[in-house]
């Protein structure tokens, strides 16, 4: 029995020590293109006009395989899991290049677990060949709605969802809808002519955003509220990878700048008042990384405690990109608000990040239901 198990443990080891050099090859790899594609004047290009998309970027990262990453093996995936899938995002992150990495993963997992043969699609999702977006949250509303506005009778929508992050480029969508057995998660393909897509001019246009409309849109169900809350936890974990990408970054750019900008005769960063601000920033980066990599080993290992931890990892990440993108512009100052510096590449991305999935309140929300409060009111 001994044997047995340090045989196993062993073979266990192997396993991880095999994972561990997959995701840093990926690292690599991804920062290298990111480097040479998705350079400063580039990126302020995307900025220039509303729902804009990176479609060069996003066919070198399809060529790479970077959307089969997260996908399992069976369905023509690298596997990686939800680790791999962080990997990439932490390094657009770190840039503020957008790509739907997270839409086509999500939706990829999503399928995996629906009635019926989606082969095909996962496979599309997989090689690039479809996009996907994640449009589950009401106009007007900061997270997941407990009664969508959007009804779906019959297998047919009718309503709206908010501004969803490459909406105006997806070729399906995950929606939340209201149906017959209650709240519910559809796909829908958005070439339908019942389909209407809305952009606007927002402070990230970046993201390829869109509002969508339904008129009489045919859809299928996936499944019910579980589904749902799985997928948003998911989504929501793997965008801290890209939150923490984008704070390192910030925090980075603000160390740089305040050891080499002098003010009375010494560097900014002798002061004690920038000291505290970076110091502040990295404790709350450190708890992010913390947050997220607990949540991705619950997910990894199917833990019952998956979603409590990735919302806690959601709520850690927010506030850490917010704070670091904020200070950073201001330890820059007056320069940091200019078009040709960076900082405010990573003001406008932490703000966006911030509300996409559901904003830092919902989120709150949703961690005090899972350890078993009803509402952060009755704090």
């Amino acid at each position: 029995m001994f044997t047995y198990l340090c045989s196993r443990l062993s073979e266990r080891a192997r396993m991880q020590e095999e994972h561990a050099e997959s995701l840093a090859s990926i690292r690599e790899q991804a920062r290298r293109l990111l480097k040479d594609q998705a350079t400063p004047e580039h990126l302020k290009s995307l900025l220039d006009t509303p729902a804009s998309f990176d479609r060069h970027l996003w066919g070198h990262a399809v060529d790479q395989g970077w959307p089969s990453v997260a996908v399992i093996e069976q369905s023509g995936g690298l596997g990686l899991g939800w680790s791999g899938l962080g990997v990439l995002c932490e390094e657009t992150g770190r840039l503020t290049a957008s790509l739907p990495l997270i839409g086509n993963a999500v939706a990829a997992h999503a399928l995996q677990f629906a009635k019926g043969d989606w082969s095909t699609l996962i496979e599309a999702l997989a090689n690039g060949g479809k996009i996907a977006c994640l449009a589950l949250a009401d106009p007007e509303d900061s997270g997941l709605a407990t009664s969508p506005s959007l009804l779906a009778s019959n297998g047919i929508l009718q309503g709206e969802k908010a501004l969803a992050a490459f909406a105006s480029v997806a070729d399906i969508a995950l929606v939340q809808a209201q149906g017959e057995q209650g709240n519910a998660l559809y796909l829908v393909d958005l070439a339908h002519p019942g389909v209407t897509r809305h952009t606007f001019n927002t402070l990230d246009n970046a993201r390829a955003a869109a509002v969508l409309q339904f008129k009489q849109v045919p859809a299928t169900r996936l499944g019910g509220l579980d589904l749902i809350l799985d997928i948003a936890s998911l989504a929501a974990l793997a965008c801290t990878s890209e939150q923490i990408g984008g704070a390192q970054a910030s925090l980075d750019l603000a160390c740089e700048y305040a050891r080499e900008r002098r003010a009375f005769g010494q560097q900014i960063g002798s002061f004690q008042g920038i000291k505290h601000k970076l110091a502040e920033a990295y404790c709350l980066l450190e708890i992010a990384k913390g947050c997220t990599n607990d949540a991705l080993n619950a997910w990894e290992n199917s833990l019952v405690e998956s979603r409590q931890l990735s919302a806690a990892a959601r709520i850690a990440a927010t506030k850490a990109y917010d704070y670091i993108a904020q200070e950073g512009l201001h330890i820059h100052g007056g320069m940091g608000m200019t078009w040709e510096a960076m900082p405010h590449h990573h003001y406008r991305r932490s703000r966006t990040l911030a509300l996409e999935l559901g904003s830092i309140h919902y989120w709150r929300e949703c961690l005090l239901n899972e350890i078993g409060l009803e509402t952060a009111n009755h704090g």
